[in-house]
C-alpha cells in the first residue's frame, strides 16, 4: 500500500501482486517517453545540432541543451512517481487507472459499497502497515506477501459484488411480490460475501495487533538500551562532587584577596558589611 495523488485528491493504493517487474519496467519506460516529455526533448536535440552545425550562436545551442536537460529531468520525475502521481492532462487518461483493478485498487474504488467500503479501507491500510512495520524482520518473511495476495483476492471478490448489490436494490424497489424472493436471494448472496470479508478483516487485524504489540516491546527495549547508554556516558557522581568542592574554594580565595585590597586602600566596607539604618540606636536602647 502507498499513498498516491489522483485528480480527486490523495488516496491509498494497493498494487496488484500479479503485476510483474517486466510490466512495471514497461510502464516506467512509457512514463519517461510520454509525448509531453519526448517531443520537447527531440526538439531540443534538433535545435542543439542545428546550432552546432550552422554556428548560429551560443545562445541557440544553450537553449537547446536547456530544453533537453529539462525534458530529461521531467522524464526522471515521471519514472520516480509513475505509481504515486496519477494527475494527467485533461486530454489524456492515466494508463494505470484506466481499468479498475488491472494495476491497482484504490480506497475510493469501493466508496459506493456502503459498509464494505470501510472493510476495504482497513484491508488496504493493513497491508501497508504490515509491510512498513519494524517487526517485519521478526516474523515469517513470506507473511507480508501472503497478506497482500489474500487482501487482493478479497478486494477482487468485493469488486465483483457491484452488479449483485445494484440488482438487490433494484429488486427491493419493485413493488411486485413475485420478485421478492429474488431480492432476498441477491441480498443473501451479497451478505455471504460480506460476512467472509469481515472474517478476512478480523484475521488481518489480528496479525496487526500482534505486530503492534511486538513493535511496542521492541521500542521499549530500544529505549531501555538508549537510557543505559546515555546514563553510562554521564560523569561519575564523585567527579561532579569534586568539581563542586573546587568551585567552593574559589569565592573564598577571591574574598580574601579583595578584602585585603580593601583594607590596604581604605576603600571602606562592602555593602554586606554595613549596618542597617537604626541598628546602632537599637543596640543603645537595649
Amino acid at each position: 500500500m502507498r499513498t498516491a495523488i489522483f485528480p480527486d485528491g490523495p488516496d491509498s493504493l494497493l498494487l496488484n501482486p500479479a503485476v510483474s517487474e517486466a510490466e512495471l519496467r514497461r510502464e516506467r519506460v512509457r512514463a519517461a517517453l510520454s509525448p509531453a516529455i519526448f517531443l520537447p526533448c527531440l526538439g531540443g536535440i534538433v535545435v542543439t545540432l542545428v546550432g552546432l552545425m550552422t554556428g548560429i550562436g551560443v545562445v541557440v545551442v544553450c537553449a537547446g541543451v536547456l530544453v533537453v536537460g529539462m525534458s530529461i529531468l521531467a522524464g526522471l520525475d515521471n519514472v520516480a512517481h509513475f505509481l504515486t502521481d496519477h494527475r494527467h492532462d485533461a486530454g489524456s487518461s492515466c494508463r494505470l487507472d484506466r481499468v479498475r483493478g488491472e494495476f491497482f485498487f484504490r480506497g475510493r474504488d469501493f466508496s459506493e459499497l456502503g459498509e464494505a467500503h470501510h472493510a476495504a479501507r482497513i484491508l488496504i491500510d493493513g497491508v501497508g502497515e504490515l509491510h512498513r512495520s519494524p517487526a517485519r524482520a521478526w516474523i515469517d518473511p513470506t507473511i507480508p506477501g501472503k497478506v497482500h495476495r489474500l487482501v487482493w483476492q478479497a478486494l477482487c471478490c468485493l469488486d465483483r459484488t457491484r452488479a449483485a448489490r445494484c440488482l438487490a436494490v433494484e429488486l427491493a424497489a419493485d413493488p411486485g411480490s413475485a420478485v421478492g424472493h429474488l431480492a432476498a436471494a441477491a441480498r443473501e448472496s451479497v451478505g455471504v460475501i460480506d460476512g467472509a470479508l469481515s472474517e478476512v478483516v478480523w484475521h488481518v487485524n489480528a496479525c496487526l495487533v500482534l505486530v503492534r504489540e511486538w513493535e511496542g516491546k521492541l521500542r521499549r527495549a530500544e529505549l531501555a538500551d538508549l537510557t543505559d547508554h546515555t546514563l553510562a556516558a554521564l560523569p561519575a557522581d564523585a567527579d561532579v562532587r569534586h568539581l563542586a568542592e573546587l568551585a567552593e574554594a574559589l569565592p573564598q580565595n577571591v574574598f580574601a584577596r579583595v578584602t585585603a585590597a580593601r583594607d590596604l586602600l581604605g576603600a571602606g566596607a562592602f555593602p554586606w558589611e554595613q549596618r542597617l539604618p537604626g541598628s546602632a540606636g537599637e543596640e543603645g536602647s537595649s
